[in-house]
């Protein structure tokens, strides 16, 4: 009989650790992930700086294989709108790293690193975010 009288605030309790579990999972998911995408986006960053455009390319190309396997899950947990951005960023840097373009590459490299790390800032739970 006491059972039932605990039963409601237990399972309250659990749905409230399930739901702060999904919450800090999700943010980890995205932290990982954009950090994964950042690391390479720097690498092309650094091969344009050097001039050495074949292996920016290279460089690319991995990227945009990462952010292939991301973006499959991203629209689970962020807005279209913010993705949509982001693969904007990219064909426009393959685009400039065809026609070795260097002031236009870098300029869309910073814009997509910037892309990039708003996603998790903006997705983590703080004060400046709720209200």
């Amino acid at each position: 009989m006491n059972l039932q009288k605990y039963l409601v605030p237990l399972l309250l309790l659990a749905l409230l650790t399930f739901l702060l579990a999904l919450g800090w999972g999700t943010n980890k998911f995205l932290k990982t992930s954009a950090a994964v995408l950042l690391s390479s986006a720097k690498k092309v960053e650094l091969l344009v700086n050097n001039s050495n455009w074949t292996e920016a390319e290279k460089a690319f190309q991995q990227v945009e294989k990462k952010w292939n396997r991301i973006c499959q899950y991203w629209p689970l947990l962020i807005h279209h709108q913010e993705m949509d951005r982001i693969e904007e960023c990219l064909s426009k840097l393959k685009s400039y790293l065809q026609h070795q373009d260097n002031s236009n590459t870098l300029a869309e490299i910073y814009t997509l690193i910037n892309y990039i790390k708003h996603i998790p800032e903006n997705k983590t739970l703080n004060l400046q975010n709720i209200f």
